[in-house]
């Protein structure tokens, strides 16, 4: 009886060494030793995706300019069993309009708009290319700062978003078809209403300027420059899962037009490419910012009369932020006066007011953080 207890013992202990050793396989990237702040960060993205059904989960954290942690969580599938890992690409929805305000104040650095220009009418940036003229009210009023900060005057996401609208039309058929049967509420600049469609727009005033598809504009101008390779615009279907793609575990997840999104919500990414791209414009002088520091300025200040969003980019005292939600993944980053940018993205339906305020119990928490920069 002894004997057959030691290897039945044995026979456990070889077991949980080979789960480990596979465990290690399917995380592959170096990560910094664990240590007990470590612990607690981990504890925490634990109990949140425990507390909201989170099957996986990716972070990154960076702290003056160095990348200082970065970590993968759960499944990229529960259904398969694959592991996330640090690798794992996500959706990352509406952070997408924080890429588009940066590549418009690119333009705008190098002389080829005005965040005051008008979009649409004779002699504006779009011209009459989209929609049916003569032009309905306030339509030809709309300019790229209005787009910018939520400002359209209607077309918001409330209820009724106007994106959502005919999913076999292409982005440039849905604006014509939103101008012509969604009226403007208000003028433009009158008041705030979290808007796709502005966004959206901005994505054919960057192909306008530049020449370029949206995305290869973005990518030829802003990411690669700076090392970021696997950002690209997600695809609509499971079939169109890209590869180191997190699956998405809500059914509802695969079945709109995710793709036409581009500029207002159609990017996915590693959660290290995030922070590798804000880290370029946190105003700080650790790693060079893409934007001059006038333009970080005018990005981070409210145009208008609401004073939680600039442009691109959320405000709360001296942290910037943006979060993202689509149907089965969330994400969320943020850059702190205090040295830190980070992001977080998960393939689940858990609440993305949540992943600021997760983001914030990181960035506070008692940690030594590293002085090995993973950047590099």
């Amino acid at each position: 009886m002894f004997i057959n207890s030691m290897k039945v013992i044995i026979l456990i202990f070889v077991g949980i060494i080979g789960l480990g050793a596979c465990s290690k396989e399917n995380n592959p990237p170096a990560q910094p030793p664990s240590g007990d702040g470590i612990t607690k960060v981990d504890d925490m993205v634990y109990r949140y995706m425990s507390q909201n059904s989170v099957p996986g989960a990716t972070l990154a954290v960076s702290r003056n300019g160095k990348l200082v942690y970065t970590k993968a969580y759960g499944f990229a599938d529960r259904e398969s069993g694959e592991r996330m890992n640090v690798n794992t690409r996500s959706r990352i929805s509406s952070i997408s309009k924080t890429v588009t305000a940066i590549a418009i104040m690119k333009l705008m650095e190098e002389g080829k708009l005005n965040l005051d220009d008008k979009i649409f009418g004779t002699g504006a940036l779009l011209g009459n290319d989209f929609g049916t003229q003569p032009y309905k009210t306030h339509i030809t009023s709309l300019t790229v700062k209005h787009c910018l900060s939520h400002h359209v005057g209607g077309w918001g996401n409330a209820s009724n978003d106007p994106t959502m609208r005919n999913p076999s039309m292409d982005a440039t058929q849905l604006i014509s078809d939103i101008i012509n049967n969604v009226p403007l509420s208000n003028a433009p600049g009158t008041s705030y209403a979290y808007s796709n469609v502005g966004f959206m727009i901005l994505g054919r005033v960057i192909e306008k300027i530049s020449g370029k598809s949206y995305e290869q504009y973005v990518k030829d101008e802003i990411l690669s420059p700076i090392g970021i390779t696997t950002m690209e615009i997600g695809g609509n279907t499971l079939a169109d899962q890209k590869t180191n793609e997190s699956k998405y575990h809500n059914t509802s997840a695969y079945t709109g037009n995710f793709a036409r999104r581009d500029a207002n919500g159609g990017w996915i990414a590693t959660a290290t490419d995030l922070v590798r791209l804000f880290v370029r414009i946190d105003g700080s002088a650790t790693v060079p910012d893409i934007l001059q520091n006038t333009t970080l300025q005018t990005m981070t200040t409210p145009p208008f009369n609401y004073q939680n969003y600039a442009l691109g980019i959320t405000l709360n005292g001296s942290t910037w932020s943006h979060g993202g939600s689509y149907s089965g993944s969330r994400s969320h980053w943020l850059r702190t006066g205090s040295g830190f940018v980070a992001a977080i993205m998960v393939n689940g339906d858990a609440n993305a007011n949540n992943l600021q305020t997760l983001l914030e119990n990181i960035v506070a928490a008692s940690v030594e953080w590293p002085n090995e920069d993973l950047f590099k």
